[in-house]
């Protein structure tokens, strides 16, 4: 099962490279290829992709699409070019520490043709990880954990896999959602298949977005975002401001 690890960027120079050299020596083994799909970076980050894709031949790719940006519209150029059967969505920060582990569950998961989705726990880098951050994140992972048999299906675009024939079959992420593009997506794949929570798994991200705004103030945007959805079927966000 060839796996497409797509990631959405805009100036992500400080961690692009190391994003996806942490999958180069598994390429051949896993059948990778990596799909960077770059929003009107003014840093180094296209050409750092550039350089890699030099190296790596087709197996890393950069896509670069013109026009209005968000991080759906980000997503779906990548999703476009990918040749996988499965699409791992993900984000420059995300970091896995037993990537070959991390490929073989998610490999067998959807060896099951009825799983059409999986998420797995998020948590922040282990060398800045606080009591605070355990605490946030022990609540958003059970919340994920349980929308799932309550039917909500939520899921963060840290770490989301879906097969893509029904990723197709959805057209994808709702590119008129300036966030909340990642649950919305889940909650629409509940309808047509089985979506997995692997807890046996586990991606780190880093904590920058929790530092610069505080969690009470998240938790207060990713609330609204949700009722938002709702009752209005918009984003509650007018912008998703990019911190770096």
């Amino acid at each position: 099962m060839r796996i497409s690890i797509i990631i959405p960027t805009r100036n992500e120079e400080r961690v692009i490279q190391e994003a996806i050299q942490q999958y180069i020596p598994f390429l051949d083994t896993f059948d990778l290829e990596i799909i960077v799909s770059d929003a009107n970076s003014t840093d180094r980050t296209a050409n750092i992709v550039r350089e890699m894709a030099l190296l790596h031949g087709t197996r890393v790719r950069l896509v670069q699409k013109t026009g209005p940006q968000n991080i759906a519209i980000g997503r779906n150029a990548g999703a476009a070019i990918a040749s996988g059967e499965l699409l791992f969505h993900t984000d420059a920060d995300v970091r896995i520490l037993d990537i070959p582990h991390f490929l073989e569950t998610i490999t067998h998961t959807f060896q099951r043709p009825e799983v059409v989705a999986a998420t797995v726990p998020i948590q922040v880098y282990p060398q800045e990880q606080t009591a605070t951050d355990r605490f946030y994140h022990f609540l958003m992972n059970s919340a994920i954990r349980w929308s799932i048999p309550l039917g909500w299906c939520m899921a963060k675009g840290e770490c989301q896999l879906v097969r893509r024939t029904a990723f197709q079959a959805l057209n994808g992420y709702n590119e008129k959602l300036i966030a909340g593009e990642d649950c919305n997506l889940f909650y629409r794949l509940h309808k047509r298949g089985k979506v997995r929570y692997i807890s046996a798994l586990t991606v780190h991200h880093s904590p920058r977005r929790f530092r610069e705004y505080g969690y009470w103030k998240l938790s207060y945007v990713y609330l609204m975002e949700g009722l938002y959805r709702l009752v209005a079927r918009r984003s509650f966000s007018r912008e998703w401001r990019v911190v770096r």
